[in-house]
C-alpha cells in the first residue's frame, strides 16, 4: 500500500511540474508585458506634458499679446476721438469765419473799399489787409485737410489693428479648443490629469520667467552696445574735427542735394542718401532718449510737458536747426528730405506709418509718441505696423 502510494506520488508530480514551469513562465512574460505597458504609457505621460507646458505657453502669450492690443486699440480710439474733436472744432472754427466775413460783411469788396477809402494809401492798406485775412483762412484750410487725412490713416490704421486682434482671437479659442481636446481624449488613460496640467502651468511660468529674463538680459546688452556706438561716433566725431582742422571746412552748405519731394516714391531701391548736415543720426537719437517716459498730448508740441507723435519729430529736429514745422502731421511727414530703402535705415531717419511717425533710433526700434497711455517710448520694433515711407533730414 505504501509503494502505491509512493508510486502515485511520483506520478503526480512527473506530471504536474511542467505546468507549474509553464504557469511560471507565462507569468514572467505577463510581468515583462505589464511592464513594458507601463513604460509606454509613461512616455506617453511625458509627451503629454510637453504638448500641455507647448500649449499653454503659447496661450499664456497669446493673451498677453491680446491684452495689449486691446489697450492700444482703445488708446487708437481714445486718440481718433481727440482728432476729430479736433477736427469738428476747426471745421466750425472755417465755417465761423466764412459766414462773417464772405456772407456778412459786404463792406469789404474791393469795391466798397475803393469807395469809402480815404486816399490811395488808405485803399492799398485795406486790400492787404484782406489779402492776409484770405491768408489765414487758406492757411486754416490747409490745417483742416491735414487733420482730415490724418484721420484718415488713423481710421484705417485701427481697421487694421482690430482686423489682426480678431484672428489673435480666433487663434486663441482654436488653441483652447485643441487642449480641450487634447484633455478629454487623455482623461481615461491619465486619471491626475489636473495635477499635470497644474505642474504644466507651473513649468510654463517658469518657462515665462526664464524668457523674459533672457530679454530683459538681451535689452540691457543693446543699451551697453549702443551707449559704446555712441561714445565711438562721438570721439569719432572729435577725431574727425580735429583733422580738419586748417584743412578747409565741409560744412553742411550747398550739400541739400534735392528733397525728393511729395511726388517722389517713398521707397526707391537701395536708396541711401548721403548727409546734408553735419548732424550726426546718433545725436538726435541721443537727444531724443532724454525724453522717453515724459506725456503724450495731441496736439502738444513740449518735449517735456506733453507732445504728440509728429510734435515730438518736429521738436526734436528743431533742437539741431533743421526746421520741420511746415509739416506738423505725419502726412506731410512723409515727403520731407530723401526717400530711404528700408535696407539703408539709419538711425536718425523719420519711419512714417498710417497716422503715426516715429524716429527710427538703431538696433531695429522706434523712439516715439505712442500714446496717451503709453508716452514717449523707446520699446517698439520700426516694423511692427505699416510703414510707408522712410525719410533722411540730416
Amino acid at each position: 500500500m505504501k509503494r502505491l502510494g509512493a508510486f502515485t506520488l511520483a506520478l503526480v508530480m512527473i506530471f504536474t511540474t511542467p505546468h507549474i514551469q509553464a504557469d511560471a513562465a507565462g507569468l514572467k512574460s505577463r510581468i515583462k508585458s505589464l511592464q513594458r505597458q507601463s513604460e509606454e504609457k509613461k512616455s506617453q505621460l511625458d509627451d503629454l506634458r510637453s504638448q500641455l507646458v507647448d500649449l499653454i505657453s503659447q496661450i499664456d502669450a497669446l493673451e498677453e499679446d491680446i491684452k495689449e492690443n486691446d489697450q492700444d486699440i482703445k488708446d487708437a480710439e481714445d486718440d481718433l476721438a481727440d482728432a476729430k474733436k479736433a477736427e469738428k472744432q476747426q471745421y466750425n472754427s472755417m465755417k465761423s469765419r466764412i459766414r462773417y466775413f464772405y456772407e456778412n460783411d459786404t463792406e469789404n469788396n474791393v469795391f466798397n473799399i475803393l469807395i469809402g477809402s480815404k486816399g490811395l494809401t488808405d485803399f492799398i492798406n485795406k486790400v492787404q489787409y484782406m489779402n492776409a485775412v484770405y491768408s489765414y483762412d487758406r492757411d486754416l484750410l490747409d490745417s483742416y485737410e491735414a487733420t482730415r487725412v490724418e484721420i484718415q490713416g488713423m481710421e484705417e490704421d485701427l481697421k487694421d489693428k482690430r482686423e489682426e486682434l480678431d484672428k489673435e482671437k480666433k487663434s486663441l479659442k482654436d488653441q483652447k479648443k485643441s487642449l480641450k481636446n487634447l484633455i478629454e481624449s487623455k482623461k481615461d488613460e491619465v486619471s491626475d490629469i489636473q495635477s499635470q496640467v497644474k505642474a504644466a502651468k507651473a513649468l510654463a511660468r517658469k518657462r515665462a520667467a526664464e524668457r523674459r529674463q533672457r530679454l530683459e538680459e538681451a535689452r540691457r546688452q543693446r543699451n551697453i552696445a549702443k551707449a559704446a556706438a555712441a561714445a565711438r561716433a562721438a570721439q569719432a566725431a572729435l577725431t574727425g574735427n580735429n583733422d580738419n582742422n586748417g584743412g578747409g571746412s565741409s560744412g553742411a552748405s550747398g550739400a541739400s542735394g534735392g528733397s525728393g519731394g511729395s511726388g517722389s516714391s517713398p521707397f526707391i531701391q537701395d536708396a541711401d542718401p548721403s548727409p546734408s548736415t553735419d548732424v550726426s543720426g546718433s545725436s538726435v537719437v541721443s537727444y531724443a532718449m532724454q525724453f522717453v517716459g515724459n506725456r503724450y498730448v495731441w496736439g502738444g508740441n513740449s518735449l517735456t510737458n506733453g507732445v504728440d507723435c509728429s510734435g515730438f519729430v518736429v521738436q526734436v529736429y528743431r533742437h539741431f536747426g533743421i526746421d520741420l514745422s511746415g509739416s506738423r502731421n505725419s502726412a506731410a511727414l512723409r515727403s520731407v528730405g530723401k526717400a530711404v530703402s528700408p535696407d539703408n535705415i539709419k538711425a536718425g531717419d523719420i519711419v512714417c506709418y498710417p497716422g503715426h511717425v516715429a524716429i527710427y533710433s538703431g538696433d531695429g526700434l522706434i523712439v516715439e509718441a505712442q500714446s496717451s497711455r503709453a508716452g514717449i517710448t523707446h520699446n517698439r520694433s520700426w516694423n511692427h505696423g505699416t510703414v510707408l515711407a522712410i525719410r533722411r533730414v540730416i
